[in-house]
């Protein structure tokens, strides 16, 4: 209040000292420079107004215009103005000073929101910079919760795939010693036990090694290149040979076949996964077939026309003609049932196909059937962990691409992966 006070007292005192001081040099050199005499008094407003107040400011115009009129403008001493040209002098020079303090205030205002908003900004660079390193801290935080938790995973994958498995492997081992030199000892049913813990030894066995793989591949950072996919399926159906010859099934695969940015491993385990099952899945008194292209598809995965099965064909497995037709038939089927217009879009992905002629599956199911321990069969008729697709979906995602299925009940399945397309451009 204080510092109010005298910020008032100074600025009307400068309104008052100046116009003073103006009255003194007009009347000290009027008598030499008539002209000058309104000069004089506009420069004591414009100096009340550029360090004083609007109020000021207005003291001053009135001072000043009250000595012009009692001291410069006939009759001399009196506030009545005879003189036109004097009196029309005195309103410009009032309008003109009135017109300074107005510009001179609102140029103060502006600088004063100037200021405001520069001080505002200030605040809201130093709340968004704070901000942003309490940011980066949580950040860093989360980072090091990850990295801890991805350790703790890491230890447990190494329990669960030594410790874990080894008292299993013993538990199998021994009920397979005690098959083997004690069997003539022990009646059917004994027999009957001994086989099921076997079995079912086998079985966690496998759970336990696909959980293994699953974690793997969402924790395990991979490197991407181009692969020939003639040869990854040359080596997919080379580990699945057994289940090959047990089943006779045939593989037909239609080249050419592009090559694709993926990883040599992962490529392998999805595809290793999607040949088993449609090995697997199919009903007992059918020959299993598989066919296997590829075409190219635009960036939102509509076929561009491209596709591997117009060119050559190369068969995995020789078959007879009646099995043969009715693979015709069903690719027909396949065609009709899933047909739709085809347009030229840009060729960035490859989708590779694998169908097969087993027992397919419900519409309802093919989504579904991508997620962990889902199974839509018993394991006595289609034995399995459940994790396999979860396993093919994983692997895809973590190479940049999609996978997907068609499927008719009864009659087979699509299964298809779409990975980026090799260029030499990227």
């Amino acid at each position: 209040m204080h510092n109010t006070n005298r910020s008032w007292q100074k600025s009307y005192g400068i309104a008052v000292l100046a116009s003073g001081l103006a009255l003194l040099f007009s009347l000290l050199i009027s008598p030499l420079l008539e002209n000058i005499t309104f000069s004089v008094f506009f420069a004591a407003v414009v100096l009340s107004s550029w360090y004083g107040t609007r109020g000021s400011s207005l003291l001053a115009t009135l001072l000043c215009s009250l000595a012009i009129a009692l001291f410069f403008l006939e009759p001399i001493y009196s506030l009545n103005i005879l003189a036109l040209d004097g009196s029309i002098r005195l309103g410009l020079f009032a309008i003109v000073s009135l017109l300074t303090t107005e510009l001179n205030a609102a140029w103060r205002r502006t600088e004063l929101k100037l200021r405001e908003s520069e001080t505002r900004y200030r605040e809201m660079a130093e709340a968004v910079q704070n901000y942003a390193n309490e940011l980066e801290e949580r950040v860093a935080d989360r980072t090091a919760a990850l990295l801890e938790a991805n350790k703790e995973l890491e230890t447990f994958g190494y329990s669960v795939s030594h410790d874990l498995r080894a008292p299993l492997r013993s538990m199998q081992g021994f009920a397979q010693a005690l098959q083997e030199d004690y069997s003539h000892c022990l009646d059917s049913d004994a027999q009957d036990y001994i086989q099921r813990i076997v079995a079912s030894a086998e079985r966690m066995d496998g759970l336990i090694q696909d959980l293994l793989d699953y974690s793997r591949l969402s924790q395990v950072e991979i490197n991407l290149g181009v692969l020939n996919l003639t040869d990854i399926l040359t080596e997919a159906l080379n580990q699945l040979e057994v289940e090959l010859r047990s089943r006779q099934a045939q593989v037909n695969i239609e080249q050419p076949l592009p090559e694709v940015t993926g990883n040599w491993t992962i490529l392998i385990q999805v595809l290793v996964n999607l040949l088993s099952n449609a090995i697997k899945f199919v009903p007992a008194n059918r020959q299993p077939t598989i066919r296997i292209w590829a075409e190219i598809v635009g960036g939102d995965g509509k076929d561009t026309g491209t596709r591997g099965h117009d060119g050559d064909t190369g068969t995995r497995r020789g078959r007879g003609d009646t099995e043969t037709q009715r693979h015709g038939d069903t690719q027909r089927v396949f065609d009709n049932f899933f047909a739709s217009p085809r347009l030229p879009l840009p060729a960035s992905f490859v989708r590779l196909w694998i169908e097969d002629n087993g027992i397919g599956i419900a519409p309802e199911h093919q989504q579904r059937i991508f997620n962990v321990f889902e199974r839509l069969h018993t394991q006595e008729s289609y034995p399995g962990s459940g994790i396999g697709l979860a396993i093919v979906r994983k692997g895809v995602e973590r190479m940049g691409g999609q996978v997907g299925v068609e499927s008719i009940e009864g009659q087979g399945s699509r299964f298809w992966i779409q990975l980026q397309k090799f260029s030499m451009k990227t």
